[in-house]
């Protein structure tokens, strides 16, 4: 069930993705498909001045889908001021009533999302919309301007027209909002892995283990082991093989670290060459023949790098602390054996 729910998640993403990727494009094509739409309809309708409006925004919009195939964000700025204009004619030959107006105040709020390079001149651009339909609706309706004829033959549709374009408002606002929010949720959660994470390894990083056991609750403290791992001679693999060899052992041995780790327990990148694996609830035995296991896979691996083949090995000092234990002094105690296996020729584990 989890797993389906990821693949149902993944493809869901997958699809917010490609819909961010592509929202200029798909803005032009829905402002594009709408003017042709009323093209269409007041075309039927035999408003003709109304449908060659409708005919000059599709051109316009015609131009930059398939002419100059231009999607870019100076796009989506001339395009609203192409929505400002249209709706300020539309409102004057029509009045209030059919709503027009409501697609400045959408693109209003819509420009924060389609123009983010613009930075502040957003907000300029908000301004502009604002004070437009503020002065339109006042005008039109402070010395009653009219096109009897046009609203003559609109007045049946008044009500449909206005849902209409309140429904296209509402959908473009809407669909602006939501992928606006999930780009944001992706930036934080950007934030969030880099701040717990090692950019290299993609093992955590030791600010966030520190804090992990900072914040464990006292009531939910226990025992536990800490084993301290460095790569033996790991300078004389940079000097030999160059600092690009050096990150590929590092992501390797990563790897190995993040296998033995599991997903209950952690695996750190102390700093350097050095990893922290800690593991709660466990005892020195279990993690010792942990770290076996893991120093003797680690002793049959080679590494490829540019045609090259390294072979490394790694030495690791444990020590358990009790659940109210100073974990900084277990760290020490496990750094300690660890210089100490160091000592006794490496390429071993010591407790």
């Amino acid at each position: 069930m989890n797993e389906l729910n990821a693949k149902t998640n993944g493809k869901l993403q997958n699809v917010i993705d490609w819909f961010t990727k592509n929202r200029n494009t798909l803005f032009l094509a829905i402002c594009f498909a709408n003017h042709g739409f009323y093209t269409i309809v007041f075309h039927y309708l035999e408003v003709w001045q109304l449908s060659a409006l409708n005919l000059v925004s599709c051109a316009f919009y015609f131009d930059f889908l398939f002419i100059r195939k231009d999607t870019s964000e100076k796009s989506i700025v001339y395009t609203y001021f192409e929505i400002l204009l249209f709706s300020v004619l539309s409102e004057i030959a029509l009045g209030p009533d059919y709503g027009f107006f409501l697609y400045i105040v959408g693109m209003s709020a819509t420009v924060f999302y389609l123009v983010p390079s613009y930075g502040n001149w957003r907000f300029l651009f908000q301004l502009i919309g604002i004070i437009t339909t503020v002065i339109l609706e006042g005008v039109i309706l402070s010395f009653d301007i009219r096109f009897p004829n046009i609203q003559e033959m609109m007045a049946p549709y008044r009500i449909p027209v206005f849902l209409f374009n309140t429904g296209i408002t509402a959908v473009i606002v809407f669909g602006a909002t939501f992928f606006y929010s999930q780009e944001t949720e992706k930036v934080w959660e950007s934030l969030r892995y880099s701040t717990n994470h090692d950019a290299l390894t993609g093992l955590y990083n030791r600010r966030f283990l520190e804090r992990y056991i900072e914040e464990i609750p006292y009531d939910k403290r226990t025992d536990y082991v800490v084993a301290m791992v460095d790569i033996d001679f790991f300078k004389k693999v940079n000097d030999t093989y160059g600092h690009e060899a050096g990150d590929k052992v590092l992501q390797t041995i990563s790897s190995c670290l993040q296998e033995t780790a599991g997903e209950k327990n952690l695996a750190v990148r102390w700093g350097g060459e050095e990893f922290i694996l800690y593991f709660p609830d466990a005892t020195q035995d279990i993690v010792y023949g942990k770290m076996e296991e893991l120093r003797k896979e680690v002793e049959a691996l080679v590494i490829p790098s540019s045609g090259r083949h390294i072979r490394i090995t790694i030495t690791s000092g444990i020590a358990a602390g009790l659940a109210d234990s100073n974990y900084e002094k277990v760290i020490l105690s496990a750094d300690e054996k660890l210089y100490l296996g160091k000592q006794r020729g490496r390429n071993q584990v010591i407790v």
